[in-house]
């Protein structure tokens, strides 16, 4: 529920409490009690869902929004139909009203101080739980980021068609993540230096860091789903501090690997995660605009909006920092298309492979690609397949099957590692139980006789 104030001048007072009678909302007037002098003060309680569509009735029947109106989130409310009221609402869409959806998100957002501090703190959480390989770590380091503010924001400044809202989210996107980043690095290294872990570590290796060295489709797909989950979250009764862990858990790890990737001199590794972070980046902003957009959220008035010319030196900087996102967008686009085709035409050769009569009992449970230069135009050199087998049978000629066939499809020449992941059934246990048994009874008669 809603508590609403309106300052009323008494010429629109029929009016607006015509609008109140017929929705049946509960409201007082305080008589000379506006915001201004001789204005009315109309108070009135209001379901979440329906403020926006009273506020639309109330403007057409002649009241300015501008000269005071103030929505406050309401415990509880008591008067007449108020049940009818809330069950005719709770049928309809939920969404908020656009002045509600841009202060609430503006008011997610933390100092700059506590801001970068928490981005820090997420991202030294997130390296720690990387490096020793704990999931339950990395979902901490999520839960603390608070990147979900300068996210949505953008969003809502796009789409509000607000300039000054865009430009300082995606400032406080840049500064956050580059902090992340930094700090990312500074703290592996201080790992590697004091020998917290081997530093010989093989960190392409490891199952939670591989994940996150390259772009992908899924990639894109994550961001841009995080993104419209935290704005339609934001822009209706959704719990957007929990969509935030989701927003968050698409780039604080990414930012993390990009920094053990410089800590341990793995060029090719803190690039090609610092390209998935940025396009990742990108993809939440889009998908959250996107959502924005088809809820309906619309600009009230182009005026000097997001899409004015802007003059002077405000031109150059608006125009330098979009030409370098175009930039950004289309070479992490193209490298990732590349990377994308080329990690779906191994998927391809290898399922081929493996539906073949002698590898039945495999079966692919992940693959991953290395690449030969730094950025997103690199050369894969080395593609690692894990299996899953049930038996201790060994396949000596696997890989080589599969770096001809891979290397026949991609017009690829890369080096193929497979890796075996073992599994026991409880039946292939029972079934050697029994021929233990057996055996021991055929010794134990054979010794008899």
């Amino acid at each position: 529920m809603r508590l609403v104030q309106l300052s009323v001048p008494p010429d629109q007072r029929s009016g607006v409490v015509g609008v109140l009678d017929e929705y049946d909302f509960g409201y007082t007037i305080g008589e000379d009690d506006g915001a201004k002098e001789g204005h009315d003060l109309v108070t009135f309680v209001t379901p979440a869902d329906a403020v926006e569509h009273v506020l639309n009735d109330l403007e057409a029947e002649g009241y300015d929004r501008s000269t005071y109106t103030v929505s406050l989130a309401t415990e509880f409310a008591e008067f007449e139909r108020i049940d009818d009221v809330q069950e005719q609402w709770a049928k309809t869409p939920n969404k908020i009203s656009p002045n509600t959806l841009r202060s609430k998100s503006k008011d997610m957002r933390l100092n700059t101080r506590s801001y970068l501090w928490m981005m820090v703190l997420s991202a030294v959480v997130a390296v720690s739980g990387l490096l020793v390989g704990s999931p339950a770590v990395v979902v901490g380091s999520m839960i603390i980021a608070p990147i979900v503010s300068p996210m949505l924001t953008a969003s809502v400044g796009a789409v509000r068609d607000d300039r000054a809202m865009v430009l300082d989210s995606v400032h406080q996107q840049l500064i956050g993540l580059g902090t992340a980043v930094v700090a990312a690095s500074l703290f592996s290294l201080l790992v590697k230096q004091f020998f917290a872990v081997p530093t010989t570590l093989d960190i392409t290796s490891m199952e939670l860091v591989a994940g996150r060295v390259a772009p992908s489709i899924l990639s894109v797909v994550i961001g841009l789903a995080a993104g419209a989950a935290g704005a339609y979250g934001l822009a209706t009764k959704g719990s957007v501090s929990i969509v935030g862990v989701m927003i968050a858990a698409a780039l604080i790890p990414v930012a993390a690997v990009t920094g053990i990737g410089v800590a341990w001199g793995r060029a090719i590794t803190a690039v090609g995660s610092l390209t998935l972070l940025v396009l990742t980046m990108i993809a939440v902003n889009v998908g959250g605009y996107l959502m924005l957009r088809y809820l309906g959220y619309r600009p009230d008035e182009v005026d000097e909006g997001l899409f004015a010319v802007p003059g002077g030196r405000e031109a150059l900087v608006v125009g330098g920092t979009a030409l370098v996102v175009v930039a950004i967008v289309v070479a992490v686009g193209i490298g990732s298309y590349g990377h994308t085709s080329f990690e779906r035409t191994v998927n391809d050769a290898a399922t081929e492979v493996l539906q073949q009569s002698e590898y039945e009992n495999l079966g692919i449970t992940q693959v991953s690609t290395e690449y030969t230069t730094v950025g997103p135009f690199g050369d894969p050199s080395t593609v690692t397949i894990a299996l899953s087998r049930t038996n201790e049978q060994s396949y000596p000629d696997l890989p080589g099957v599969l770096d001809r066939r891979i290397t026949e499809r991609t017009g690829e020449n890369v080096t193929v590692r497979v890796r075996y992941v073992d599994f026991v059934t409880s039946g292939d246990n029972e079934n050697r139980a029994n021929e233990t048994g057996s055996s021991s009874s055929l010794a134990a008669a054979v010794e008899r006789g």
